[in-house]
């Protein structure tokens, strides 16, 4: 018998053409590689065999801590740790035994025979092992609708896994099928997770943060590393390229017509930023983390005005999502305690905002933005490669 960890993809996957499926499973692999070797887990061999991933670790390897960070790969909706024995049902009945020897009250096994030639049906190897359970613990009792805990087997020509723990990951999509795009983050909770969202999509990314100077916090400046040092480590090689853009002097020589539309200029002056990032890093798309009217910039008619800047795609992840809904999102994935800190307000933030750009007004404003030494603050800016 021996532990190993079992990797699911995601279902979206495995409906692409049989090419495409293949070179995907050859990519997550690698990426599983990468992680695990940073991660100090030794593993002997990692393979794929219709459509599931197979890690086989060394002797003494941690094997939870393996599929805690299997499931970290974008690409993986399930790691699961399972013990395989030989086809032998002997063997089978007693690694069902192991596993299943601190269940309690009832219980149900259920079998997966994706090896047809095996002599005996899922619904007989169920019986088979569920009799051999009682024997062994009398208190325990079959309810096959609703049981309190369930021993899953899965059957295949390489062997029988029973399975102990699952541990669920996050599908999508494997990081960098998707091309790759430039994402503004502030360091805040939505910009962040939008990142993490086009991440999962299998998007690549490069971040471009705005320095607002003696406008923000030191705290502000902070927590952005920190937040940026947590996205990196859902990157396979732990490592993240970021622009870090000195906007302050920007805005000072912005002459708006009323500065109630700072709001406004400010996203369209970091769109045309994240543009011109974009276009030296040979990028298709700018990520913000813009939800639907949660901020007075962010009202449609102002999304409207904010397009006029570029002709990019911009990608908004968060568009129909409330904050209910992205904070427990955030909290799921780890990221709402970095990002829930409070830093403070950006101190540029008139008293009352436009909500609604007109038409002229954009045009005034994109034509402000453009008039200012954008190229010369993105030659400045500081390029960062973050590490996990």
């Amino acid at each position: 018998m021996q532990e190993v960890v079992l990797g699911r993809l995601s279902g979206e996957i495995t409906l692409k053409s049989p090419g495409i499926v293949k070179e995907w499973l050859n990519l997550i692999i690698r990426h599983i590689k990468k992680r695990l070797l940073r991660k100090n887990l030794e593993v002997r061999n990692v393979y794929s065999q219709e459509s599931r991933i197979f890690i086989e670790p060394k002797e003494n390897s941690d094997v939870e801590q393996i599929s805690e960070n299997v499931a970290k790969i974008f690409g993986i909706k399930e790691a699961i740790v399972a013990i395989r024995t030989s086809l032998n049902l002997e063997d089978i009945i007693a690694a069902s035994k192991e596993v299943a020897s601190d269940l309690k009250g009832t219980f149900a096994v259920r079998t997966r025979r994706a090896y047809k030639q095996f002599p005996y049906t899922s619904i007989e190897i169920n019986r088979i092992v569920g009799e051999a359970l009682i024997e062994t613990n009398k208190g325990l009792k079959v309810n096959l609708e609703n049981p309190d805990s369930l021993l899953e087997i899965e059957i295949r020509k390489s062997g029988a896994y029973i399975y102990k723990k699952r541990k669920v990951g996050f599908g999508g999509l494997p990081y960098g099928v998707s091309g790759k795009g430039v994402a503004l983050m502030s360091g805040g909770i939505d910009s962040s997770l939008a990142a993490w969202l086009a991440m999962k999509r299998g998007m690549k990314i490069v971040v471009v943060h705005a320095d607002m100077g003696k406008y923000y916090s030191d705290l502000a400046r902070k927590r952005v590393l920190s937040v940026l040092r947590w996205l990196a480590d859902w990157v396979p090689s732990g490592r993240l390229k970021a622009y870090m853009i000195s906007v302050a002097e920007l805005h000072e020589k912005a002459k708006l017509p009323v500065n109630r539309f700072r709001c406004v200029f400010c996203k369209m002056l970091l769109i045309k930023l994240a543009e011109l990032v974009a276009r030296k890093e040979y990028a298709h798309a700018i990520i913000t983390g813009e939800s639907l009217s949660q901020v007075a910039s962010q009202t449609s008619q102002n999304l409207k005005a904010i397009n006029t800047i570029t002709r990019y795609p911009i990608l908004r992840p968060l568009i129909f999502m409330d904050k209910t809904e992205i904070d427990h999102l955030a909290q799921r994935i780890g990221l709402y305690r970095i990002t829930s800190i409070d830093v403070g307000s950006c101190r540029l933030v008139p008293r009352r905002p436009a909500i609604e750009t007109e038409d002229k007004v954009a045009y005034k404003l994109m034509d402000i933005v453009e008039s200012l030494p954008l190229d010369e603050a993105v030659d400045n800016a500081r390029v960062e490669i973050i590490e996990a």
